[in-house]
C-alpha cells in the first residue's frame, strides 16, 4: 500500500503536476490521521470493554462478600435480642424479688458473646487501586462507607460488649453464684438450650446488690444500642446490594 502510494507521488512529480501533488499528499495525510484516530477508538473501545469486564467481577465480588455480611448481621440482631431478653426478664425478677424457674437460664444468656466475621475480599481490592472501575459513583461511595464506617462501628461495639461481658460480668458472677455446667435446660420463648446454670448464693441478698444491678443496666443499654446501629447498617447494606444487582443488570 505504501509503494503504491510512493509510485503516484513519483508520477505526479515527473509528470510536473505539482498541484495534485500537493493535493494528495493533503489527502494522504488526512487518510493516515483518520486511521489513527480509528485506531485509537477501537483501541479506548477494547480499554473500556476490558475495564467493564473487571468492574463486573469486582461487583460480583462485593456482592458475594455484602451478602455475607447480611447474613452475619442478622444472625448478630438475633443473638443479641436473646441476650436483650434474657437480661430484661432477669432485671424484672431482680426489681420484684421473684426467683422465676427461669432465672438461672436469663443469668446465663447474657453471658453470650456474639462476633462479626466481616467479608472484606472486595474491599481489598477497591484499596489495591481498583476503585476506579466502579463507574457508579453513589454505589462507590456506599460501599466505602459501609466498610469504612458501619462495619468498624459493628467491631468497635462488639468489643465493647465483650469486654463489658468479660470484665464487668463475669468478674460478679463468679462471686455471686454456683455455676453447674452438668445441665442443659431449653428456654421455649426463644428457642435457646442454655448448657450453663448460675444458681445465685443468695437470691434475696442479689437483689438488693446495687453494684450488680448497675452493671446489668449498663451491658443492657450496650444490648439496645447495639441492635438499633445493626439495624440502620441492615438498611445500609440492603440498599448498597441493591445497587450492585441494579448495576449487573445493565
Amino acid at each position: 500500500m505504501i509503494k503504491i502510494f510512493r509510485k503516484i507521488r513519483q508520477n505526479l512529480l515527473i509528470e510536473n503536476k505539482t498541484s495534485k501533488y500537493f493535493k494528495y499528499a493533503i489527502g494522504e495525510i488526512v487518510l493516515v490521521v483518520i486511521g489513527i484516530l480509528i485506531a485509537l477508538q477501537i483501541n479506548n473501545w477494547n480499554e473500556v470493554r476490558k475495564d467493564q469486564k473487571q468492574e463486573i467481577k469486582l461487583l460480583k465480588q462485593l456482592q458475594t462478600d455484602l451478602t455475607a455480611n447480611e447474613v452475619e448481621i442478622n444472625g448478630l440482631i438475633k443473638r443479641i435480642k436473646i441476650n436483650k431478653f434474657a437480661m430484661d426478664s432477669l432485671l424484672i425478677n431482680l426489681k420484684n424479688q421473684e426467683y422465676a424457674a427461669k432465672f438461672p437460664i436469663y443469668v446465663a444468656l447474657i453471658h453470650r458473646k456474639s462476633f462479626f466475621n466481616n467479608s472484606n475480599s472486595g474491599y481489598k481490592l477497591i484499596g489495591n487501586g481498583m476503585a476506579k472501575l466502579i463507574s457508579n459513583d453513589s454505589l462507590l461511595n456506599g460501599i466505602l462507607q459501609l466498610y469504612e464506617k458501619d462495619f468498624v462501628n459493628i467491631l468497635t461495639r462488639q468489643d465493647l460488649m465483650n469486654n463489658k461481658i468479660e470484665y464487668k460480668i463475669y468478674p460478679l458472677t463468679n462471686e455471686l453464684f454456683k455455676i453447674n455446667t452438668n445441665i442443659s435446660l431449653q428456654l421455649n420463648e426463644i428457642d435457646v438450650v442454655a448448657s450453663e446454670i448460675y444458681i445465685p448464693l443468695d437470691f434475696v441478698s442479689l437483689t438488693k446488690n446495687q453494684n450488680y444491678i448497675n452493671n446489668l443496666i449498663q451491658l443492657n443499654k450496650t444490648f439496645e444500642i447495639r441492635l438499633s446501629y445493626l439495624a440502620l447498617t441492615k438498611e445500609k447494606l440492603a440498599m448498597v446490594l441493591h445497587l450492585i444487582d441494579r448495576e449487573l443488570k445493565k
